[in-house]
């Protein structure tokens, strides 16, 4: 029982000795505690669906205020700015909002029954009905407010709602999370697998070992990355495989290129990452600080980068700093690239912020690497 106690003990002291192990310590579970926070899970999420009013009077602008929250209550619907019914049925059949409303005209005139088209995309069936639900209610508002008639009298007679269903193009949220989980891969295998090699190697002596040969630091570095990059080429097409094959995604439909036109993708959002882990390796002396170093760096790229939800879902404020997260740069490409078959030069923007975070990443592994 000594020896134990002994060890136990001896435990203790080396890692309250280690300051910078108890700050991450601290430091990880409180930036998750914060990141969590943000989300406000608990809250309502309001369905997207466009609105197109040709009615433009009273009624018709009050149904449209209530919806979207300006007369002081919470926003019922998240409305686009556009209001064009081609563009609006074009983003229904892409996936990209739940349905869309046509505020026909003569809507609010007494003595006249008005039918609003509700189109939806029929995978959000049941995203539809909320939507559809909320709109009744809304509805009966806003006439008994316009029409001033007893409570008794019922909206049907003034307002009915025709929804119609359309097939939409996209794949659903197993198009949304296969293209999301892939990159997430990348950055994981690419971050973690260089931090923990590199911390081992340095602390077992044989980065000293090397230091005294030939070798440089560009030699060791390209050749780490070089070896990092071709075995995320491999992990992402065993990935993608088994999404069609699990999930039944449809992989870049009509474009057999993509499977070359990935691998430049892979190797530049590997690239980032894996040099983001060389500098967090140059830095953490230990693994017992390397860990959670690493995990403070990607489980907020994880979770504000829309890999397992729209960041539609993040506040406003925050969106504007995730976007710009070499994760959402990286997820965003490759789900336009899986599930709408889009070539690899018509994802610009996302290829220009990957390679900005690779020069910025790079710079920072090479000054932050040491050879013991």
């Amino acid at each position: 029982m000594k020896i134990y106690l002994a060890f136990i003990g001896a435990e203790l002291k080396m890692f309250f000795r280690d300051r910078a192990a108890i700050f991450w310590s601290l430091a990880f579970p409180t930036v998750m505690m914060v990141v969590f926070g943000l989300f406000d899970f608990g809250s309502f999420a309001p369905p997207q669906v466009g609105i197109v009013d040709q009615a433009k009077n009273q009624a018709s602008t009050l149904l449209v205020s209530v919806l979207k929250g300006d007369l002081g209550g919470e926003p019922l619907f998240n409305i686009p700015e556009s209001d064009d019914a081609e563009y609006l049925r074009a983003e229904v059949l892409a996936g990209d909002i739940t349905a869309f409303l046509v505020i026909p005209e003569g809507f609010g005139e007494l003595g006249a029954s008005s039918t609003l088209d509700l189109t939806f995309d029929g995978r959000k069936a049941q995203e539809a009905e909320a939507a559809r639900s909320i709109l009744g209610q809304v509805l009966e508002g806003v006439f008994k407010s316009v029409a001033n008639v007893p409570a008794e009298y019922r909206v049907e007679n003034w307002a009915t709602i025709s929804p119609t269903e359309i097939a939409g193009r996209g794949q659903g949220y197993k198009g949304f999370i296969v293209p999301g989980i892939v990159s997430l891969a990348i950055m994981q295998s690419a971050l973690f697998g260089v931090v923990f090699t590199l911390v081992r190697l340095r602390n077992q002596g044989v980065l000293k070992r090397l230091y005294a040969t030939p070798i440089g630091p560009n030699h060791f570095l390209v050749g780490s990355l070089t070896t990092r990059l071709l075995l995320l080429v491999m992990q992402t097409n065993v990935l993608l495989l088994v999404g069609i094959l699990v999930s039944r995604v449809e992989v870049a439909p009509g474009y057999p290129l993509f499977w070359l036109e990935v691998i430049p993708l892979i190797f530049l959002g590997g690239f980032v990452f894996a040099s983001l882990g060389l500098a967090i390796s140059g830095i953490a002396k230990t693994e017992n600080t390397a860990a959670p170093l690493a995990n403070i760096v990607s489980l907020p790229l994880m979770f504000l980068s829309g890999v397992f939800f729209p960041q539609t879902a993040l506040p406003d404020w925050l969106l504007g700093f995730a976007k710009w997260l070499p994760l959402t740069f990286l997820a965003d490409a490759m789900r336009a690239m899986v599930n709408s078959g889009e070539p690899l030069f018509a994802q610009g923007g996302p290829i220009l912020g990957l390679a900005g975070w690779a020069v910025l990443c790079f710079g920072l592994a090479v000054w932050a690497f040491r050879w013991e």
